[in-house]
């Protein structure tokens, strides 16, 4: 074991000293969920009305950044649960109850673009259990959606800290800042009652067509760093959860996939349905390559982007985000197909097990 592993178990066993743990009993199912992280999980904390996001579901833009569902519809659906409610939006605090999203596109674990980042949010969740709008009980019940960590990536990507120079400890200390952000994050969580909780590993940052661009969207990039960052922060998110799962009793974490589900969908697009899988169905037009998201127009109203028929056969919908039906793809993989799960069984399995 490195040195700065070392340290981190003993940080984290340290917080566990100071947590009162007990025994978690099987509970009939969750009473709610609650949403943590980026873009693949917001559905309205940022808001974002520009077509043609929503074009399929639900016809019109609804602050998603897809042109349908995003990963935190389908997990409420896969649960059973109201779709939770984004914070910024929770009218009284007594509606928490129902569910909260506190999930912010554009969030990372650092500040990354400047948005309110994961530590934030896990602080807007302990305000409502301070001020008794939600209890340990409850909680005990519910079940936490944790996605984040792409934006961290790509913030420092995109100021060509990890293209420049190969520095293998800089890329290492700073994969370690971002999971161990992660890692407490699970454990404040655990502190206010949560026992069940559903925390993504990172997508293939060097498949992700933002990171393609260059290429046309017609292979994934060959630049070792970005297949390096993936690798390491995901064997780092594994041994973290591996160690809180063991420590923290009654805790379940499971790790979804990300990594391979997204692979899955890259490598055998023809079983799902999708065509020209690394290629975005809405993007800059050729003038405007480098258009991070689809919907621009120019001064005149005249769009800047090209947007396919049908998203559907789309993997991703644009430089970053999944369609609706490939999100729908991948929470199928996650819940029905084993290996698409770490640290714990597939979801329906877990579900079953635990009886969330």
């Amino acid at each position: 074991m490195k040195l700065q592993d070392v340290r981190w178990c003993g940080a984290i066993l340290a917080m566990v000293m100071l947590l009162a743990i007990s025994n978690m009993g099987a509970v009939d199912g969750a009473e709610a969920m609650y949403v943590l992280g980026d873009s693949y999980v917001d559905t309205g904390n940022r808001e974002w009305k520009l077509a043609p996001y929503g074009s399929t579901w639900p016809g019109y833009p609804a602050n998603r950044w897809s042109d349908g569902r995003v990963q935190s519809d389908y997990f409420a659906e896969l649960f059973e649960l109201p779709l939770p409610t984004p914070v910024l939006h929770l009218g009284n605090e007594s509606d928490a109850v129902a569910g909260v999203n506190f999930a912010r596109s554009g969030a990372g674990v650092t500040y990354a673009y400047g948005v309110t980042p994961l530590k934030d949010q896990v602080d807007e969740m302990q305000a409502l259990v301070t001020k008794g709008a939600l209890t340990q009980e409850h909680l005990r019940k519910s079940v936490t959606i944790i996605n984040i960590g792409v934006n961290d990536y790509d913030a420092r990507n995109l100021e060509g800290k990890f293209q420049k120079t190969e520095l293998a400890e800089e890329l290492t200390t700073f994969a370690s800042s971002v999971v161990d952000g992660i890692a407490v994050t699970i454990v404040r969580l655990y502190g206010m009652g949560m026992r069940h909780i559903v925390v993504a590993n990172l997508p293939l940052m060097e498949c992700l067509p933002l990171s393609i661009l260059e290429l046309a969207f017609k292979a994934c990039s060959p630049n070792s760093t970005l297949h390096k960052q993936t690798a390491l922060h995901n064997a780092l998110l594994q041994e973290r959860v591996k160690v809180l799962n063991e420590y923290l009793r009654g805790l379940h974490v499971v790790i979804v996939d990300q990594s391979k589900a997204f692979q899955e969908l890259f490598t055998h697009a023809a079983k799902y349905g999708f065509v020209d899988p690394l290629v975005p169905c809405c993007h800059g037009d050729d003038a405007n390559l480098y258009n991070l998201v689809c919907g621009a127009n120019d001064t005149n109203g005249k769009p800047m982007y090209t947007k396919c028929k049908n998203p559907s056969k789309s993997v991703l919908f644009d430089t970053i985000h999944p369609t609706d039906f490939a999100w729908k793809t991948i929470l199928h993989l996650w819940t029905n197909v084993a290996g698409f799960t770490l640290e714990g069984p597939k979801l329906q399995t877990w579900i079953r097990k635990y009886n969330v």
